[in-house]
Protein backbone atom coordinates (compact mmCIF):
# COMPACT_ATOMS: atom_id res chain seq x y z
CA UNK A 1 0.00 0.00 0.00
CA UNK A 2 1.79 3.23 -1.07
CA UNK A 3 1.48 6.11 0.30
CA UNK A 4 -1.39 8.39 -1.24
CA UNK A 5 -0.16 11.84 -1.36
CA UNK A 6 0.60 14.85 -3.93
CA UNK A 7 4.09 14.41 -3.05
CA UNK A 8 6.32 10.87 -2.54
CA UNK A 9 6.94 10.04 1.11
CA UNK A 10 10.32 11.34 2.45
CA UNK A 11 12.41 8.29 3.69
CA UNK A 12 15.43 8.68 6.04
CA UNK A 13 17.39 5.80 7.89
CA UNK A 14 20.35 5.64 10.32
CA UNK A 15 21.86 3.10 12.14
CA UNK A 16 23.87 2.51 15.18
CA UNK A 17 25.29 0.09 17.43
CA UNK A 18 23.00 -1.40 20.71
CA UNK A 19 24.93 -1.63 23.52
CA UNK A 20 25.07 -5.22 22.97
CA UNK A 21 26.88 -4.30 19.74
CA UNK A 22 29.41 -1.83 21.16
CA UNK A 23 30.58 -4.41 23.88
CA UNK A 24 30.96 -6.98 20.90
CA UNK A 25 33.38 -4.34 19.20
CA UNK A 26 35.28 -3.54 22.22
CA UNK A 27 35.80 -7.56 22.78
CA UNK A 28 36.58 -7.97 19.35
CA UNK A 29 39.13 -5.09 19.22
CA UNK A 30 40.44 -5.77 22.65
CA UNK A 31 41.33 -9.61 21.17
CA UNK A 32 43.11 -8.26 18.20
CA UNK A 33 45.06 -6.22 20.31
CA UNK A 34 46.31 -8.86 22.92
CA UNK A 35 46.73 -11.42 20.08
CA UNK A 36 49.29 -8.98 18.42
CA UNK A 37 50.80 -8.01 21.88
CA UNK A 38 50.73 -11.47 22.91
CA UNK A 39 51.52 -13.06 20.07
CA UNK A 40 48.71 -15.67 20.69
CA UNK A 41 47.27 -16.21 17.18
CA UNK A 42 44.14 -17.99 19.04
CA UNK A 43 43.04 -14.61 20.32
CA UNK A 44 41.73 -13.85 16.74
CA UNK A 45 38.96 -16.63 16.81
CA UNK A 46 37.26 -15.02 19.77
CA UNK A 47 38.16 -11.74 17.90
CA UNK A 48 36.50 -12.50 14.78
CA UNK A 49 33.65 -14.06 16.08
CA UNK A 50 32.26 -11.10 17.88
CA UNK A 51 33.78 -9.18 14.86
CA UNK A 52 31.87 -10.82 12.57
CA UNK A 53 28.33 -10.46 14.50
CA UNK A 54 28.65 -7.32 14.63
CA UNK A 55 29.12 -7.34 10.64
CA UNK A 56 26.39 -9.55 10.16
CA UNK A 57 24.36 -7.33 12.26
CA UNK A 58 25.41 -4.13 9.73
CA UNK A 59 24.72 -6.54 6.50
CA UNK A 60 21.10 -7.56 7.87
CA UNK A 61 20.38 -3.67 9.11
CA UNK A 62 21.76 -2.58 4.99
CA UNK A 63 19.00 -5.36 3.94
CA UNK A 64 16.15 -3.76 5.87
CA UNK A 65 16.17 -0.46 4.96
CA UNK A 66 13.27 0.72 2.06
CA UNK A 67 10.95 -1.86 2.68
CA UNK A 68 8.29 0.19 4.88
CA UNK A 69 5.65 1.39 2.90
CA UNK A 70 2.20 3.80 4.15
CA UNK A 71 -1.00 4.26 3.43
CA UNK A 72 -2.66 7.71 4.25
CA UNK A 73 -6.53 8.38 5.07
CA UNK A 74 -6.63 11.03 2.34
CA UNK A 75 -10.29 12.98 3.10
CA UNK A 76 -12.39 11.97 5.59
CA UNK A 77 -15.79 13.63 7.11
CA UNK A 78 -16.08 15.08 10.33
CA UNK A 79 -16.67 12.06 12.72
CA UNK A 80 -14.96 9.47 10.33
CA UNK A 81 -11.86 8.18 12.36
CA UNK A 82 -8.67 8.54 10.34
CA UNK A 83 -6.29 5.55 10.04
CA UNK A 84 -2.57 5.32 8.86
CA UNK A 85 -1.11 1.67 7.61
CA UNK A 86 2.37 0.72 8.02
CA UNK A 87 3.23 -1.93 5.99
CA UNK A 88 6.80 -3.69 6.20
CA UNK A 89 7.97 -7.11 4.99
CA UNK A 90 8.98 -10.47 7.21
CA UNK A 91 12.39 -8.48 8.44
CA UNK A 92 10.17 -5.70 10.00
CA UNK A 93 7.62 -8.32 12.46
CA UNK A 94 8.12 -6.75 16.01
CA UNK A 95 9.34 -3.62 14.87
CA UNK A 96 8.73 -0.54 16.94
CA UNK A 97 6.99 2.20 15.33
CA UNK A 98 6.24 5.62 16.62
CA UNK A 99 4.15 8.68 15.40
CA UNK A 100 2.21 12.06 16.74
CA UNK A 101 -1.01 12.69 15.89
CA UNK A 102 -2.22 15.70 14.08
CA UNK A 103 -4.56 18.07 15.15
CA UNK A 104 -4.43 21.87 16.79
CA UNK A 105 -1.90 20.71 18.86
CA UNK A 106 0.56 17.62 18.44
CA UNK A 107 0.95 16.41 21.76
CA UNK A 108 0.01 12.63 21.67
CA UNK A 109 2.40 9.92 21.34
CA UNK A 110 0.80 7.23 19.10
CA UNK A 111 3.61 3.99 19.31
CA UNK A 112 3.05 0.27 19.02
CA UNK A 113 4.95 -2.98 17.46
CA UNK A 114 4.24 -4.46 13.50
CA UNK A 115 3.01 -7.65 14.24
CA UNK A 116 2.16 -10.42 11.74
CA UNK A 117 2.28 -10.11 8.50
CA UNK A 118 4.28 -6.72 9.40
CA UNK A 119 1.37 -4.23 9.25
CA UNK A 120 -0.47 -1.99 11.63
CA UNK A 121 -3.26 0.08 11.51
CA UNK A 122 -2.71 3.35 12.96
CA UNK A 123 -5.74 5.13 14.68
CA UNK A 124 -5.44 9.02 14.68
CA UNK A 125 -8.97 9.66 16.20
CA UNK A 126 -11.55 11.80 15.25
CA UNK A 127 -10.30 15.38 14.01
CA UNK A 128 -11.96 19.04 13.49
CA UNK A 129 -12.53 19.88 10.50
CA UNK A 130 -9.66 21.26 8.79
CA UNK A 131 -6.11 20.14 6.97
CA UNK A 132 -3.46 19.02 9.51
CA UNK A 133 -0.37 17.85 8.49
CA UNK A 134 0.37 14.41 9.30
CA UNK A 135 3.65 13.98 11.55
CA UNK A 136 6.53 10.89 10.44
CA UNK A 137 6.40 7.31 11.22
CA UNK A 138 9.51 6.16 12.65
CA UNK A 139 10.01 2.75 12.54
CA UNK A 140 12.69 0.81 14.81
CA UNK A 141 14.65 -2.53 13.49
CA UNK A 142 16.69 -4.89 15.32
CA UNK A 143 18.81 -7.40 13.64
CA UNK A 144 18.47 -11.01 14.99
CA UNK A 145 21.55 -11.03 17.12
CA UNK A 146 20.50 -7.20 18.50
CA UNK A 147 23.52 -5.40 18.21
CA UNK A 148 22.23 -2.88 15.52
CA UNK A 149 19.23 -0.84 15.84
CA UNK A 150 17.99 1.00 12.53
CA UNK A 151 15.59 3.06 12.46
CA UNK A 152 13.64 4.80 9.82
CA UNK A 153 11.61 7.96 9.69
CA UNK A 154 8.95 8.55 6.92
CA UNK A 155 7.78 11.73 6.15
CA UNK A 156 4.30 10.90 4.20
CA UNK A 157 4.31 14.77 3.09
CA UNK A 158 0.48 14.85 3.52
CA UNK A 159 -2.02 16.13 5.11
CA UNK A 160 -5.17 14.30 6.79
CA UNK A 161 -7.99 16.84 5.53
CA UNK A 162 -11.46 16.73 7.31
CA UNK A 163 -14.74 17.82 5.72
CA UNK A 164 -17.97 19.27 7.42
CA UNK A 165 -20.40 16.35 8.00
CA UNK A 166 -23.07 16.11 5.24
CA UNK A 167 -26.18 15.36 6.06
CA UNK A 168 -28.87 14.23 2.77
CA UNK A 169 -31.68 16.68 1.17
CA UNK A 170 -34.77 16.01 0.03
CA UNK A 171 -35.26 17.30 -3.48
CA UNK A 172 -38.69 18.65 -2.83
CA UNK A 173 -36.17 21.09 -0.45
CA UNK A 174 -34.20 22.26 -3.53
CA UNK A 175 -36.98 23.13 -5.77
CA UNK A 176 -35.79 26.93 -6.87
CA UNK A 177 -38.00 28.82 -8.81
CA UNK A 178 -35.63 31.73 -10.17
CA UNK A 179 -37.25 31.56 -13.80
CA UNK A 180 -40.71 32.23 -12.59
CA UNK A 181 -39.29 34.87 -10.10
CA UNK A 182 -37.54 36.80 -12.43
CA UNK A 183 -40.94 36.60 -14.39
CA UNK A 184 -43.25 37.47 -11.66
CA UNK A 185 -40.72 40.50 -10.55
CA UNK A 186 -40.85 41.74 -13.99
CA UNK A 187 -44.62 41.43 -14.49
CA UNK A 188 -45.16 43.56 -11.30
CA UNK A 189 -42.73 45.90 -12.53
CA UNK A 190 -43.19 46.43 -16.41
CA UNK A 191 -46.43 44.32 -16.95
CA UNK A 192 -44.27 42.28 -19.39
CA UNK A 193 -44.05 38.43 -19.88
CA UNK A 194 -40.03 38.74 -19.98
CA UNK A 195 -37.12 40.60 -18.10
CA UNK A 196 -35.44 42.56 -20.88
CA UNK A 197 -31.94 44.60 -21.30
CA UNK A 198 -30.57 47.00 -23.64
CA UNK A 199 -29.62 45.90 -27.04
CA UNK A 200 -26.10 44.73 -28.01
CA UNK A 201 -24.72 44.09 -31.19
CA UNK A 202 -24.91 40.92 -32.06
CA UNK A 203 -28.28 39.78 -30.48
CA UNK A 204 -30.65 38.78 -33.24
CA UNK A 205 -34.05 40.49 -33.86
CA UNK A 206 -36.53 38.17 -32.71
CA UNK A 207 -35.48 38.76 -29.40
CA UNK A 208 -36.22 42.66 -29.85
CA UNK A 209 -38.48 43.44 -27.40
CA UNK A 210 -40.52 46.33 -29.67
CA UNK A 211 -43.04 47.18 -26.99
CA UNK A 212 -40.63 48.33 -24.57
CA UNK A 213 -37.82 49.66 -26.73
CA UNK A 214 -40.91 52.36 -28.18
CA UNK A 215 -41.63 53.07 -23.99
CA UNK A 216 -37.91 53.30 -23.53
CA UNK A 217 -36.68 55.27 -26.65
CA UNK A 218 -33.82 52.47 -27.17
CA UNK A 219 -33.82 49.02 -28.44
CA UNK A 220 -34.53 46.70 -25.91
CA UNK A 221 -34.05 42.99 -25.64
CA UNK A 222 -36.00 39.77 -23.69
CA UNK A 223 -33.41 38.55 -21.11
CA UNK A 224 -32.95 34.61 -21.65
CA UNK A 225 -32.47 33.15 -18.43
CA UNK A 226 -29.04 30.72 -18.32
CA UNK A 227 -30.19 27.83 -16.94
CA UNK A 228 -26.48 26.97 -15.95
CA UNK A 229 -26.55 30.04 -13.31
CA UNK A 230 -30.30 30.12 -12.76
CA UNK A 231 -30.60 27.16 -10.65
CA UNK A 232 -27.62 26.26 -9.09
CA UNK A 233 -25.58 29.49 -7.47
CA UNK A 234 -24.94 28.95 -3.49
CA UNK A 235 -24.12 32.08 -2.08
CA UNK A 236 -22.75 31.43 2.10
CA UNK A 237 -23.37 34.51 3.93
CA UNK A 238 -19.74 34.12 5.22
CA UNK A 239 -19.55 38.59 5.37
CA UNK A 240 -21.72 38.36 8.72
CA UNK A 241 -20.63 35.29 10.00
CA UNK A 242 -17.26 36.74 10.20
CA UNK A 243 -15.68 37.01 13.33
CA UNK A 244 -18.34 34.60 15.37
CA UNK A 245 -16.05 31.89 15.71
CA UNK A 246 -14.85 28.39 14.32
CA UNK A 247 -18.18 27.06 15.89
CA UNK A 248 -20.14 29.37 13.31
CA UNK A 249 -17.75 28.44 10.42
CA UNK A 250 -18.42 24.75 10.91
CA UNK A 251 -22.11 24.92 11.05
CA UNK A 252 -22.12 27.32 7.70
CA UNK A 253 -19.86 24.88 5.87
CA UNK A 254 -21.83 21.56 7.14
CA UNK A 255 -25.27 23.41 5.78
CA UNK A 256 -23.54 24.54 2.58
CA UNK A 257 -21.68 21.35 1.17
CA UNK A 258 -24.80 19.38 1.72
CA UNK A 259 -26.79 21.62 -0.10
CA UNK A 260 -24.35 21.97 -3.20
CA UNK A 261 -23.88 18.12 -2.87
CA UNK A 262 -27.40 17.21 -3.66
CA UNK A 263 -27.89 20.04 -5.86
CA UNK A 264 -25.15 18.27 -7.71
CA UNK A 265 -26.27 15.10 -7.22
CA UNK A 266 -29.06 16.15 -9.81
CA UNK A 267 -26.25 16.18 -12.71
CA UNK A 268 -26.04 20.11 -12.56
CA UNK A 269 -23.14 22.08 -12.66
CA UNK A 270 -23.26 23.85 -9.27
CA UNK A 271 -21.53 27.14 -8.71
CA UNK A 272 -20.39 28.12 -4.91
CA UNK A 273 -20.09 31.73 -4.31
CA UNK A 274 -19.18 33.71 -0.72
CA UNK A 275 -20.28 37.53 0.30
CA UNK A 276 -16.96 37.77 1.77
CA UNK A 277 -13.33 37.04 1.08
CA UNK A 278 -13.40 33.99 -1.08
CA UNK A 279 -11.75 31.07 0.84
CA UNK A 280 -12.86 28.08 -1.50
CA UNK A 281 -10.83 26.56 -4.04
CA UNK A 282 -12.38 25.07 -7.17
CA UNK A 283 -14.03 22.23 -6.98
CA UNK A 284 -16.65 19.67 -8.70
CA UNK A 285 -19.22 19.54 -6.63
CA UNK A 286 -20.54 16.31 -8.08
CA UNK A 287 -17.87 14.62 -6.12
CA UNK A 288 -17.95 13.42 -2.07
CA UNK A 289 -14.03 13.81 -1.51
CA UNK A 290 -13.59 17.01 -3.82
CA UNK A 291 -16.62 19.09 -2.02
CA UNK A 292 -15.13 17.89 1.21
CA UNK A 293 -11.71 19.26 0.61
CA UNK A 294 -12.86 22.36 -0.60
CA UNK A 295 -14.87 22.89 2.44
CA UNK A 296 -11.89 21.70 4.79
CA UNK A 297 -10.56 25.17 3.81
CA UNK A 298 -13.49 26.94 4.54
CA UNK A 299 -13.68 30.54 6.47
CA UNK A 300 -15.43 33.05 7.03
CA UNK A 301 -14.24 36.36 6.61
CA UNK A 302 -15.65 40.10 5.45
CA UNK A 303 -14.84 41.57 2.00
CA UNK A 304 -12.62 44.68 2.12
CA UNK A 305 -16.19 46.56 0.28
CA UNK A 306 -19.15 45.75 1.07
CA UNK A 307 -21.20 43.79 -1.60
CA UNK A 308 -24.53 43.80 -2.80
CA UNK A 309 -26.40 40.05 -2.76
CA UNK A 310 -25.89 37.86 -5.84
CA UNK A 311 -28.95 38.60 -8.02
CA UNK A 312 -28.12 35.01 -9.52
CA UNK A 313 -28.65 33.29 -6.53
CA UNK A 314 -30.45 30.43 -6.04
CA UNK A 315 -30.12 29.22 -2.59
CA UNK A 316 -28.23 31.54 0.04
CA UNK A 317 -27.25 30.13 3.01
CA UNK A 318 -26.48 32.10 6.09
CA UNK A 319 -26.54 32.13 10.05
CA UNK A 320 -29.87 32.43 11.77
CA UNK A 321 -28.21 34.45 14.90
CA UNK A 322 -25.99 36.75 12.51
CA UNK A 323 -29.34 37.60 9.77
CA UNK A 324 -30.94 40.80 9.51
CA UNK A 325 -34.36 41.10 10.05
CA UNK A 326 -34.76 42.34 6.34
CA UNK A 327 -33.19 40.54 3.70
CA UNK A 328 -33.10 41.97 -0.50
CA UNK A 329 -33.28 38.76 -1.94
CA UNK A 330 -34.87 38.37 -5.74
CA UNK A 331 -38.05 35.94 -6.33
CA UNK A 332 -37.64 32.54 -6.69
CA UNK A 333 -34.64 32.69 -4.48
CA UNK A 334 -34.62 29.90 -1.07
CA UNK A 335 -32.84 31.19 2.31
CA UNK A 336 -31.66 28.97 4.34
CA UNK A 337 -31.02 29.97 8.08
CA UNK A 338 -28.54 27.90 9.98
CA UNK A 339 -29.36 27.66 13.27
CA UNK A 340 -28.22 25.77 16.67
CA UNK A 341 -29.87 23.11 18.43
CA UNK A 342 -32.29 24.28 20.71
CA UNK A 343 -32.39 27.96 19.78
CA UNK A 344 -35.91 29.80 18.96
CA UNK A 345 -36.43 30.46 14.95
CA UNK A 346 -36.20 34.18 14.54
CA UNK A 347 -38.82 35.95 12.34
CA UNK A 348 -37.13 37.32 9.02
CA UNK A 349 -38.66 39.30 6.45
CA UNK A 350 -36.72 37.61 3.20
CA UNK A 351 -39.22 39.23 0.24
CA UNK A 352 -41.76 38.78 -1.80
CA UNK A 353 -41.78 34.81 -3.64
CA UNK A 354 -38.86 33.54 -1.51
CA UNK A 355 -39.14 30.17 0.35
CA UNK A 356 -37.68 30.51 3.79
CA UNK A 357 -36.07 27.28 5.02
CA UNK A 358 -34.79 26.56 8.78
CA UNK A 359 -31.53 24.39 8.53
CA UNK A 360 -30.54 22.61 12.08
CA UNK A 361 -27.17 21.97 12.42
CA UNK A 362 -26.43 18.28 12.43
CA UNK A 363 -29.83 17.57 12.00
CA UNK A 364 -31.10 19.12 8.45
CA UNK A 365 -33.67 20.87 6.93
CA UNK A 366 -36.80 22.32 8.98
CA UNK A 367 -39.47 24.09 7.05
CA UNK A 368 -40.11 27.01 8.14
CA UNK A 369 -43.65 29.57 6.64
CA UNK A 370 -42.20 32.70 5.33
Amino acid sequence: MAARSGRAAKDRSRSRLTPRGFVLVLVGLSLVLAAYWERQVVLLVPAALCLGVVALGLWWAIGAVGRVRLGVPGVIAEGQSATIRIVGDARQVGARWSTWAPGPERFLLLEGDLGEPAQASVDLGVHPRGRWRLAPVEVTTLDPFRVVRTTRSIDPRASLVVGPEVLSVASSELRSNRTEGRLAQSRTADEVDAMVREWRPGDPQRRVHWRQSAKRGELMVRQEANPATDDDIVVVDTARAAGRGRDAEDRLARAACSIALALAGRDRAVQVRETGEPSLPAADWRDLRSALAAFASFEAHAADEPRPMDADAAHVVALEEASPEGWSLAPGTTLWLVARPGDPPRRISAGSRVAVHRWIDRAGPVRELA
